[in-house]
């Protein structure tokens, strides 16, 4: 399996891309030292992570090991890919109808298109020109 596929490939939000990035090829290691390497830029602890199913579980499975375990820190949310931002939001309708847009710690491996006003997240890796 490849990180990295050519091809013609429908994003969760429908919008056609000219490349998938497939973070299934990460191992656990990989998923590891991605962890390590949020955690190195993190400016605030968070209380445990949670994966956006499906690429996102991983992701978050690695970064509870550094979860502070304390209610009253924010928690993260973790996806592998952010291209529109869609499954960010859905997720974050369906577990915390309640919660500001701003809320929560939210991060992801890779960013390949713009975050929104109201509903951005972090990146260890942006695709250039993304803003």
């Amino acid at each position: 399996m490849n990180l990295f596929e050519w091809g013609t490939f429908t994003s969760h939000a429908g919008k056609q891309l000219d490349f998938k990035i497939e973070c299934d090829a990460f191992s656990p290691d990989d998923w590891d030292c991605l962890a390590r390497m949020v955690v190195s830029r993190l400016f605030k602890p968070f209380s445990h992570a949670e994966g956006i199913p499906r690429g996102g579980v991983p992701f978050a499975e690695a970064m509870n090991k550094y979860a502070s375990g304390d209610e009253n820190d924010m928690p993260m949310i973790c996806d592998d890919i952010w291209t529109t931002g869609t499954s960010f939001k859905d997720y974050m309708n369906e577990k915390y109808p309640m919660a500001l847009a701003g809320w929560g710690h939210r991060w992801v491996v890779f960013q390949r298109g713009p975050n929104q006003t109201l509903n951005s997240c972090r990146a260890l890796f942006k695709l250039q020109g993304v803003d």
